[in-house]
């Protein structure tokens, strides 16, 4: 039992530095920012729609706590892309995120974008 739990938590993807470099991007660190145009919340600006595809239990404005707010994006990304959520593929996490499910089909329009969030890894 200890050998499995081992293998699972060794393997599993440190996206700190990912999720510090997100927040940066999207809101300068700030957990109580509101963007009123997107109706996108929190440090990592999840719109609604966001936060209902991510089948997280709970409400919108739960996102403004960042701990809430990283639950939803980890649902979000290993319910579209989990081999890079496993991976720790902070790209494809990043695409994900900027432009939704469908990234991959217009993979230009987010370059700028994680151009920033490189800029912004630790």
């Amino acid at each position: 039992m200890f050998a499995l739990l081992f293998a699972i938590s060794a393997s599993a993807a440190n996206l700190d530095p990912f999720f510090a470099a997100l927040g940066k991007v999207e809101s300068s660190g700030n957990s109580k920012a509101v963007n009123k145009k997107e109706t996108a919340l929190g440090i990592y600006q999840i719109r609604p729609a966001y936060f209902k595809d991510s089948n997280v239990k709970g409400n919108h404005e739960q996102v403004f706590d960042p701990v809430f707010a990283r639950r939803v994006c980890e649902a979000y990304f290993k319910k579209y892309e989990k081999k890079a959520f496993d991976n720790g593929d902070f790209e494809t996490l990043a695409r994900l995120h900027n432009n939704g499910p469908s990234w991959a089909k217009s993979k230009s329009k987010t370059n700028q974008y994680w151009n920033k969030i490189q800029k912004n890894l630790k």
